[in-house]
């Protein structure tokens, strides 16, 4: 198999393609594989092959072939499949502050107010639908035989690769069915050119967990996924968040399902890593330069917490979603001053060139976290690149404006630039040289560390015990340097602010504050429904609307009270 970064590279991709429909309004419609020059197919089939494929995994990526987005009527850094989740899932939260005022995409979404108008809703939508649409080009082509794969090889080739675009395409639906709930449903078999139909969430959930259940059992237990590729530890981990948010999708929790999938890929990555868990040995080892060796198909290594990670090692890859935004979002100038205090922002820390800063931590968030009395130190190794009150910057949300960087909340920052060794300490020499303006560090999509969570959270719900709950929270916990915890200190309450300490920032916290019963009422949060305090959001906010357009091209029917 050709490496992810060639692939991604041959043939210029969308300038030999074309992308049919999947730009303008009608961003659900399949397009159709003639329009993808097949009639040149026969001339090198698996070169063209690798090369539709391709374009299936660019734009999971970044916003399209040499900055040319895919999405239109939508800000091209903005419609990075990790960026646009990140604003629908992380913005409107406890956990993250968007502070420029300059991106009137936002709109309201900084106080979870969401408008059917709203740029970021649909362009969201868009990209979702647009990864939808061109997985099941790929799948198409290869059913009609437009690739005159005439050997077995290929042809044994090509049917991996369908897996992998199923794959990719129930990803692009868990989003979908998470944050838009009754959306359009269309695989390889919607006949060209025709408006999919709109199905119910509890139907799409059926739809999308059997095609990933079916795609599972045809690897039977072969977890072989190449660097940069998905496989059977992305299947089962997608069917880990469908059955842990069973519950909110249907109606009907699948606690026994979601405990039974975490466990078989837990057990498929024991014997490495923190306390032979499969975990990293350092927490930040996931979010550094070298995080690579830590990703689950990387040959030669033998702890892969990375299950899916959306890889940018090749400088034509670089996106303003993934580490940069992560980095690059939160940093701020080296010498901002607030009120003649200093705030400073020492880039190195990260060894980032760049600093946006657009974005700061909530305090209800912040303070989830262990500090001293005067939030200067945490002993929580999930803090270490942190810009705290040590640093000038004040943990109070006060004014949410980039005016006010430096006095409106910390810099929760996870990722870095910086190669790091086997003992999570800084290696420069292996870093790079000058710091990077966009982040090469590949971004963590899903963790070993989630799907430990997620046990963990089943069992307690009563699918397995409260000691073997117990025992894979206790292995985040001291993996981040914290005390293990006795079995009378382990409550859903708890476990949901130590699944919100391990994985801030990795677009789960909105679809976790909707299954824990606290996204519309019984919790607030700075700003929350625009309110300094926060306050209770109308009920009908749990899902997003569906984009006007789409409505009133398709017919579909909105989401309610919208």
């Amino acid at each position: 198999m050709k490496s992810f970064s060639k692939i991604f590279m041959s043939l210029g991709l969308a300038a030999s393609l074309g992308l049919g429909s999947c730009t303008g309004d009608l961003d659900l419609l399949p397009t159709d594989p003639n329009n993808l020059t097949a009639n040149k197919f026969a001339e090198d089939p698996e070169g063209y092959m690798n090369a539709v494929l391709a374009d299936c995994y660019l734009n999971f990526v970044t916003e399209g072939v040499k900055d040319n987005t895919t999405v239109t009527k939508f800000n091209g850094g903005m419609a990075v499949f990790q960026r646009a989740i990140f604003i629908l899932e992380e913005i409107p939260t406890d956990e993250a502050n968007w502070i420029s005022t300059n991106d009137a995409e936002y709109g309201t979404l900084q106080f979870a107010i969401p408008t059917t108008n709203n740029t970021v809703i649909g362009g969201c939508y868009s990209r979702l639908l647009i990864n939808v649409t061109l997985c099941n080009d790929f799948i198409r082509t290869v059913n009609q035989g437009l690739f005159h794969l005439n050997t077995p090889e290929l042809q044994e080739k090509a049917a991996e690769y369908v897996r992998q675009a199923k794959i990719l395409r129930s990803a692009a639906y868990y989003y979908l069915i998470d944050l838009y709930g009754n959306v359009p449903y269309a695989d390889e078999n919607t006949e060209i050119g025709s408006i999919p139909a709109q199905r119910s969430r509890a139907d799409l959930y059926r739809i999308v967990t059997e095609t990933l259940e079916q795609v599972s059992a045809e690897y039977n237990g072969r977890n072989d996924a190449k660097y940069g590729f998905v496989g059977l530890d992305v299947a089962d981990a997608l069917l880990v968040k469908f059955y842990l948010n069973a519950g909110v999708y249907t109606g009907t929790p699948q606690w026994d399902k979601c405990l039974a999938k975490s466990k078989e890929i837990i057990n498929r990555h024991k014997g490495h890593g923190f306390e032979e868990s499969g975990l990293c040995e350092k927490y930040h080892h996931n979010f550094c330069f070298n995080n690579s060796q830590y990703v689950n198909g990387n040959d030669g290594s033998p702890i892969s917490e990375i299950l899916w990670a959306l890889p940018v090692k090749d400088p034509e890859l670089n996106t303003y979603g993934g580490a940069s935004l992560l980095t690059n979002g939160y940093l701020g100038s080296p010498k901002a001053g607030l009120n003649g205090k200093p705030a400073v922002c020492d880039q190195s820390r990260v060894n980032c060139y760049n600093g946006w800063g657009c974005m700061t931590a909530r305090k209800e968030f912040t303070q989830v976290f262990d500090w001293n009395a005067t939030y200067t130190k945490s002993p929580d190794e999930r803090t270490r690149f942190w810009y705290t009150a040590a640093d000038g910057f004040n943990i109070e949300n006060d004014k949410l404006v980039l005016d006010e960087f430096g006095n409106n909340g910390f810099l929760p920052i996870k990722y870095c630039n910086w190669a790091l060794d086997a003992n999570g300490d800084i290696d420069a020499a292996a870093s790079p040289n000058p710091a990077p303006n966009q982040s090469p560090t590949d971004y963590a999509m899903i963790r070993l560390a989630e799907i430990y969570l997620s046990a963990a959270e089943a069992a307690l719900q009563g699918a397995g015990s409260r000691e073997e709950a117990l025992e894979y929270t206790n292995l985040i916990r001291k993996r981040a340097g914290m005390p293990a915890w006795s079995a009378s200190e382990l409550s859903l309450q708890s476990l949901q602010q130590e699944r919100q300490r391990e994985l801030y920032t990795e677009c789960t916290r909105r679809t976790d504050l909707i299954r824990y019963g606290k996204w519309i009422s019984g919790y607030n949060w700075a700003w929350k429904n625009n309110v300094r305090g926060g306050s209770d959001l109308p009920p009908h906010y749990d899902l997003y609307p569906l984009p006007v357009s789409i409505i009133s091209i398709a017919g579909y029917q909105q989401n309610p009270n919208y």
